[in-house]
């Protein structure tokens, strides 16, 4: 009897653990917000400046001279940042706050020199992603 109820609760363990839906970059949820703030990050560790103004709310960058200027000012903002502190080693997200379809998510991020800092990341949920503002 005993082993039974412990398969039983074993399957519906099991069961709970397979339906739950993971979070997406896409989901309109904190975690969603918060998965995409850290992934701005880490594209910012990466250098992958393409990447990071893709993900930028492109309202105002629509205007391919715009884009261009984005590129160059991100590439900059990237080479200080690593002159400084050696990159990004991490950024984990701590806190977010959701309201109509902006978020404001805060990030614990660790250096390459491993100072920490507290960083806000203002997001807006537009088309189906979380974008940086």
């Amino acid at each position: 009897m005993r082993y039974k109820c412990l398969s039983v609760s074993l399957a519906m363990l099991l069961m709970l653990a397979f339906s739950c839906k993971k979070p997406s970059l896409h989901d309109f949820s904190s975690e969603g917000a918060r998965m995409s703030a850290e992934s701005l990050l880490m594209q910012m560790k990466d250098s992958d400046v393409v990447s990071l103004v893709g993900n930028m709310d492109d309202m105002f960058l629509e205007d391919s001279a715009m884009r261009e200027q984005m590129y160059a000012m991100t590439a900059q903002f990237l080479d200080m940042q690593y002159s400084r502190h050696g990159g990004i080693g991490s950024a984990v997200a701590t806190r977010d706050t959701i309201i109509d379809s902006t978020a404001i998510v805060l990030l614990n991020v660790t250096y390459g020199d491993k100072t920490t800092e507290q960083v806000l990341v203002h997001m807006v949920y537009r088309n189906g992603n979380w974008k940086m503002r």
